[in-house]
């Protein structure tokens, strides 16, 4: 099979289905309009499927002898305002595929319908899942208790990056995305008058001093050749001019590859929290969420055929070495259950305009990164097939 070829031939038409699903974005478990589509492509081309995790497909191509392999896609879209001025903008406001779901569902279409070009001299069965609720952590965790992966050997991923260089991947062993964890903290002051703040106690400054004090956190009380981050991602109080708030609001992530260093994270949140809002004389509740899923850390013999697929269809120098993210992938509760590897494939490029971080209201990708996504989802099924199986 020459991959290249086979995927350059269906390059249009894997193209136009992530304009599709960039235009018709979802969020997590809300992806109907998203599965029908998906399953309407699989129906095309004679390929079996169930659904999954209310929202998922899971598809079937091959025989059951020989290794089963998994290939995964996610779907869900975020809660941003799209502002790309794309002709394939989002039609539903509010919603936009701002981190690459959509090229990533059109790519492991496009691996379907090479794979089922060439099912009869496939020595095994390949299994496509197109997971539902990756950005709420929900979906991987549904599919593994439906038992999708029962019968699996190994699991591959991949994520579009607008930042990376379309063009280039990356491959390597061990952890490349952190674990993330989720706290809410809801202060309750006393609300009144603007003109006589002696008489309240003011959420906001409470708010404010706890968003300032957290930021020690990483800076005086971790290792810094540890890798950590806390992050405020949502803040509300008050809703008038002159009236004092009496009750504010802060959501944030903490993240991290160490299980010792998030213990001392969280403990240290709920210590400031509590203490900053003594000191002002509110009062304070903290929900911390443990992640549901841990950091995403490729098997290194997964990792191994994974670089050897590559090596077959990309040029040694378009490997590159990209370092550990800070972002963080549910991929890792199937990596938790089998081997698995997950790839950063680059999607920027700077001249057309399309090199906006993921989850910017302007993200967009260059869409040869939608061919060369294909390409190393099928060469990752071939080779993968190929190997004797392993316990785990």
């Amino acid at each position: 099979m020459d991959i290249i070829k086979e995927t350059k031939i269906i390059g249009n038409y894997i193209i136009a289905l992530r304009k599709y699903f960039h235009r018709h974005p979802e969020l997590s478990l809300k992806e109907f309009v998203t599965s029908k589509k998906i399953k309407s492509e699989l129906d095309k081309i004679n390929v079996q499927y169930i659904e999954t995790a209310g929202t998922g497909v899971a598809a079937f191509i091959g025989n059951g002898n020989g290794r089963t392999i998994a290939l995964r896609s996610d779907m869900d879209a975020l809660l941003i305002n799209e502002k790309t001025g794309l002709s394939y903008e989002s039609e539903n406001e509010g919603i936009m595929h701002a981190c690459g779901h959509d090229a990533h569902m059109a790519s492991l279409l496009g691996a379907a319908i090479i794979l089922k070009k060439y099912e009869n001299t496939l020595p095994g069965r390949v299994v496509l899942i197109f997971q539902p609720a990756e950005e709420s952590s929900l979906g991987a965790k549904l599919i593994s208790e439906e038992g999708v992966l029962d019968d699996v050997d190994e699991i591959f991923g991949l994520h579009v990056f607008g930042d990376i260089e379309c063009g280039k991947i990356s491959i390597e062993k061990g952890p490349r995305m952190a674990a993330s964890n989720k706290f809410g903290i809801r202060i309750k002051g006393r609300s009144g008058h603007a003109g006589k703040p002696n008489q309240c106690v003011d959420a906001t400054v409470v708010c404010a001093a706890i968003i300032m004090n957290l930021q020690t956190i990483i800076s005086r009380e971790i290792n810094p050749l540890d890798s950590a981050v806390v992050t405020i991602g949502h803040v509300s109080s008050g809703k008038c001019h002159n009236v004092i708030s009496g009750e504010a609001f802060i959501e944030g992530t903490v993240r991290s590859f160490s299980m010792n260093t998030s213990r001392h994270i969280e403990k240290s949140i709920k210590r400031i929290v509590y203490g900053t809002a003594a000191s002002y004389g509110a009062t304070v509740e903290v929900d911390y969420n443990v992640s549901s899923h841990p950091a995403v850390i490729n098997d290194e013999e997964a990792t191994k055929t994974a670089l050897e697929a590559a090596g077959r269809i990309f040029e040694q120098q378009d490997i590159v070495h990209i370092p550990q993210m800070m972002l963080s992938e549910d991929f890792s509760i199937y990596q938790k259950k089998i081997p698995g590897v997950f790839a950063f494939v680059g999607a920027g490029n700077e001249e057309l305009g399309r090199d906006y971080p993921n989850h910017s209201e302007r993200f967009n990708i260059d869409e040869k990164a939608v061919l060369i996504s294909t390409a190393l989802y099928v060469a990752y099924a071939i080779e993968a097939l190929k190997k004797e199986n392993r316990k785990h």
